[in-house]
C-alpha cells in the first residue's frame, strides 16, 4: 500500500506529459492558423513549424518602415524541413534552428497555402509604377519599388500573384553571405515579361554574373536533377571527378563536378552517382580581404571562396592512366622501378583518421596491385628496393575490429605474405629499417619509464636481439638503405650494428639538448623525403644544439648549422644550400612572423643573400631559385636574390592570417618551360619566365588534411624524367607524360 502514491505520482506525470504535447501541437496549429488569416495578434507558440516553401530567413523583424537595405536572407529554410517556433507577432515568427541560432521568418510560408506556390522559368519582368511588394501574397508587410522602372526576375506563382526575385542591397560583408529573397506582386501589376534564356552560365549567355549567381541561389537546391540544373545553366566547360561527400567512416562517395569558368568568375556544382545536386561554389576575385569558405547559411554544401590569385582555367590535360582509391587522400610514400606505394586517408581532423591504407600500384599500368587496411590505428611502412618487399606494421585490425599488432612482410608485385608477426600491445610501437634488418621500437610513455628495441631478420622475421632501452634514448627513423640503427640520447648520437647491437660511430653535440623541428605535423622543416628516390646518406640531425649533415655510413659530420630558437630551415634539392627563416621578436620560432629567408652555403658557411618575407619549398633550376614567398610563387635569382617575379596578390588583407601560407599544397615540379604547384584546390601551370598562371590540371582535385603537411609536401606531386606522379583529395592518384603536357601548353 505504501506504492500506492507514487503510483498515483507516475500517472499524473504522464498526463501532465501527454497535456504538454497536446498543448505543442495546438499552439503550432494556432500559430500556423494566424498566418494563414494574416493576424496582427501576438501568439507565444512553443510547438514546430514545418516549411512548405523554400522560406527566407531574416535577421531583424520586418515592419512596413524597414529601409531597402533589411530585405536580404541570411539563410533559407527548405521545405518539409521543421523549426522550433519561440513566438510570433503578426505575420512574422521568431523561430530557433539548430545549427545557426533566431531568425524571422514569414509564417505563410508555413501554412497549407503555400503549398501552392509553382515554380516557373525565370523571366524578366516589369512593373506599374504605384505598385508595391508584398512580403508574401495579401500581406500586409508591403514596400514600395526603391527605382521605378527597375527590372526584376519572376521565378513563382501562387494564385493571381507572382513571386519576383530581390537582390540584397549589400550581399557579401564581413564573413557573411546575404541571399535574395522572393517578394510577391498582384499579377495584375506586371506591365511587361520577357523569358530569361536558359543557359544563363554558357559563354553566349548576356546574363550578367551576379544575377546568374542570384539565380543559383534562390532556384538551386539539394537533391535537384542534373537535368534541371543544365536547363538553368547550361551545358559546363568541364566535368570532372568530385570531392567525397561521404562523412568520415563512411564508404568514398564520388560523383561528377561541373566547371563553368568565366573570366570575372568561376562556378562549380557537384552531382552524387545518381546525379542530384549535392554543393555549389561561386570563385570570385576578392574585393576586400581573401576569404575561402564562405558559407551563405548553415549547409555547408553550398561555399564561396573570394580570391586574390589569378584565376584559372582548366587545361583539357590527360594522363597516362589515374587509380582511384577508396579513400579521400592519396599519397606516394614509396617506389621501386616497377611498383608504386600509396598512403590512403580519409583525413580526419588534427591527424586523426576513421580508415587509413597502404596500397601498391603498378607503376606502368596503374592497377592496384595489393591493400592492406589499418582502420584509425597507428601503421608504420618500410620499403626495401633491393629485395621489392615491404615491411607493414598496424596496430589495429579494421576486419576484427579490435587492436591487434603485427607485422607483414609483403612482397611488392602481388602482396603475398612473405612473413609476418604477431605483437603485444602494452607500449607503442614504431617500426623502421635498416639494411636487412626491420626494427621494433617501443616507445616508453614517459622519460623515466623503459622502453626496446627488437631487431628482426628482413628475410625471416626472426629476431636477431633485443635491448632495453632508457627513458631517455629514443631510436631515430631509417630507412632499409641505412646500414646502421641511430639511437640519440641526450647531446649524443650513437650508430649500431643491426647484426649484434654494437656501437660503429658516435657523435657529441654542443649545447643543450633540443626539441628537433621536424616532427612538427604543420611544417617541413629540415629533411625532405622523396617517394621516388631512395634514402640519401646523407642527412640533417638536430644533436643537442647543433644542426649536424652527417654521413649515415661513415658518421662523418658534413656540415653544421648552429641551431638558434628563432630559426627554422628547410632542405632544396641542392644539398649544399639551405633556406633558413628567422622570424621577429625575442621569442621562439613563429611561423606568423618570419621577417627574412636566408638562402645559407652550409659548406661555404656563409648567408649568400636575404629575402625579406617566409621562402619555402625552394627548387633549383639553372639560375633561379623557385620558392613559395609568403604565400606566393614566385622566383628569385639564384647568385643575388633578386626577386625575378611573384604571382601578383589583388588584395593584401586576409579572413585568416593562414590562408595564404596554406594555399600551396606541394613543392615545385620543372618542366622545361613550365612549372607545376599544387595551389589552391587546383594543380597549378605556371610560365617560368614571368610566373603567369597558364592553367590548371583537368580532373585533379588538391589538398592534404589537416595535420599532413609533410604528408602532401612529400606525396602529391612527385617528377623524375619524363614521369609525373600527382596525388590526389579524392583517392585519385595519375601519371602523367611530361613532354605530352609541355606539348599541350605550347
Amino acid at each position: 500500500m505504501r506504492l500506492k502514491p507514487l503510483k498515483l505520482l507516475t500517472k499524473s506525470v504522464v498526463l501532465m506529459g501527454l497535456c504538454a504535447v497536446l498543448f505543442l501541437m495546438l499552439c503550432a496549429g494556432e500559430l500556423s492558423q494566424s498566418f494563414a488569416a494574416s493576424s496582427s495578434k501576438q501568439v507565444q507558440p512553443a510547438g514546430k513549424l514545418a516549411f512548405q516553401f523554400k522560406t527566407p530567413y531574416f535577421q531583424t523583424r520586418l515592419t512596413e518602415t524597414s529601409p531597402w537595405t533589411e530585405l536580404k536572407a541570411a539563410d533559407y529554410g527548405r521545405a518539409g524541413e521543421r523549426v522550433k517556433a519561440k513566438s510570433g507577432l503578426g505575420e512574422l515568427a521568431l523561430v530557433t534552428t539548430d545549427s545557426s541560432g533566431d531568425y524571422w521568418i514569414p509564417g505563410w510560408y508555413t501554412t497549407q497555402a503555400a503549398k501552392s506556390i509553382r515554380e516557373t522559368a525565370p523571366a524578366y519582368v516589369s512593373i506599374a509604377a504605384n505598385a508595391k511588394l508584398s512580403l508574401t501574397p495579401d500581406s500586409r508587410l508591403k514596400w514600395a519599388q526603391p527605382n521605378q522602372g527597375m527590372k526584376l526576375i519572376a521565378l513563382a506563382n501562387w494564385k493571381d500573384w507572382v513571386g519576383v526575385m530581390i537582390s540584397p542591397r549589400e550581399w557579401h560583408k564581413d564573413d557573411k553571405v546575404f541571399r535574395p529573397v522572393l517578394l510577391w506582386v498582384n499579377a495584375k501589376s506586371i506591365t511587361s515579361k520577357e523569358a530569361v534564356p536558359d543557359g544563363i552560365l554558357t559563354r553566349s549567355s548576356d546574363v550578367p554574373i551576379d544575377v546568374a549567381r542570384e539565380l543559383t541561389e534562390i532556384r538551386l537546391d539539394l537533391g535537384d536533377s542534373a537535368a534541371q540544373v543544365q536547363k538553368l545553366l547550361g551545358a559546363p566547360d568541364v566535368k570532372e571527378r568530385s570531392a567525397n561527400f561521404a562523412h568520415p567512416g563512411e564508404a568514398m562517395k564520388v560523383g561528377t563536378t561541373w566547371r563553368y569558368e568565366r573570366p570575372q568568375a568561376q562556378f562549380t556544382i557537384s552531382f552524387s552517382e545518381q546525379g542530384k545536386l549535392m554543393g555549389w561554389k561561386w570563385i570570385l576575385p576578392a574585393n576586400e580581404k581573401l576569404e575561402l569558405g564562405v558559407y551563405p547559411g548553415s549547409n555547408y554544401g553550398f561555399a564561396y571562396d573570394f580570391i586574390a590569385t589569378p584565376a584559372a582555367f582548366t587545361l583539357n590535360s590527360q594522363p597516362v592512366w589515374k587509380n582511384q582509391g577508396n579513400l579521400n587522400y592519396a599519397y606516394l610514400v614509396g617506389s621501386t622501378d616497377q611498383v608504386l606505394l600509396v598512403n590512403g586517408d580519409d583525413g580526419g581532423f588534427s591527424g586523426m583518421h576513421h580508415d587509413s591504407s597502404i596500397y601498391a600500384v603498378d607503376r606502368n599500368s596503374g592497377r592496384k596491385l595489393w591493400q592492406v587496411d589499418a582502420g584509425f590505428g597507428i601503421f608504420n611502412i618500410a620499403l626495401d628496393r633491393s629485395r621489392n618487399t615491404a615491411a607493414v606494421y598496424t596496430e589495429y585490425d579494421p576486419a576484427k575490429k579490435k587492436y591487434e599488432g603485427r607485422i607483414r612482410e609483403l612482397n611488392l608485385k602481388d602482396g603475398r605474405v612473405i612473413w609476418e608477426k604477431q605483437l603485444s600491445q602494452e607500449q607503442q610501437v614504431r617500426m623502421y629499417a635498416v639494411k636487412d634488418a626491420v626494427l621494433l621500437y617501443r616507445i616508453p610513455a614517459l622519460d623515466r619509464d623503459t622502453g626496446s628495441l627488437t631487431v628482426l631478420d628482413r628475410a625471416t622475421g626472426k629476431q636477431k636481439w633485443n635491448r632495453t632501452l632508457g627513458g631517455k634514448q629514443r631510436v631515430l627513423e631509417t630507412a632499409a638503405e641505412d646500414p646502421y640503427i641511430l639511437i640519440q640520447e641526450g647531446l649524443r648520437l650513437r650508430a649500431l650494428s643491426p647484426e649484434n647491437g654494437k656501437e660503429i660511430w658516435s657523435v657529441t653535440g654542443k649545447g643543450e639538448a633540443e626539441q628537433d623541428p621536424q616532427a612538427n605535423a604543420y611544417f617541413s622543416f629540415g629533411n625532405v623525403r622523396l617517394p621516388l628516390q631512395p634514402q640519401p646518406s646523407s642527412r640533417w640531425f638536430l644533436v643537442g644544439g647543433q644542426w649536424m649533415l652527417l654521413d649515415t655510413d661513415s658518421g662523418e659530420v658534413l656540415a653544421e648549422y648552429a641551431w638558434n630558437r628563432q630559426e627554422r630551415f628547410e632542405t632544396t634539392n641542392n644539398q649544399r644550400y639551405i633556406l633558413v627563416q628567422r622570424s621577429d621578436g625575442l621569442t621562439d620560432y613563429d611561423s606568423s612572423k618570419v621577417k627574412e629567408t636566408i638562402l645559407y652555403d652550409v659548406f661555404g658557411q656563409r648567408s649568400i643573400w636575404s629575402l625579406p618575407g617566409k621562402a619555402v619549398s625552394g627548387m633549383f633550376d639553372q639560375d633561379r631559385l623557385y620558392v613559395v614567398l609568403d604565400g606566393l610563387p614566385a622566383a628569385v635569382d639564384r647568385y643575388k636574390g633578386t626577386l625575378l617575379w611573384q604571382m601578383p596578390l589583388s588584395v593584401r588583407q586576409s579572413a585568416n592570417p593562414y590562408t595564404l601560407d596554406e594555399m600551396a599544397k606541394t613543392r615545385f615540379a620543372a618542366l622545361p618551360q613550365h612549372l607545376l604547384l599544387g595551389y589552391g584546390s587546383d594543380l597549378l601551370v605556371l610560365g617560368k619566365q614571368d610566373g603567369q598562371v597558364q592553367g590548371r590540371l583537368k580532373d585533379v582535385l588538391m589538398a592534404y588534411s589537416e595535420a599532413r603537411y609533410r604528408n602532401g609536401i612529400e606525396g602529391l606531386l612527385n617528377i623524375t624524367g619524363n614521369e609525373i606522379y600527382i596525388g590526389s583529395s579524392n583517392g585519385g592518384l595519375a601519371r602523367y607524360n611530361a613532354a605530352e603536357l609541355e606539348r599541350l601548353l605550347r
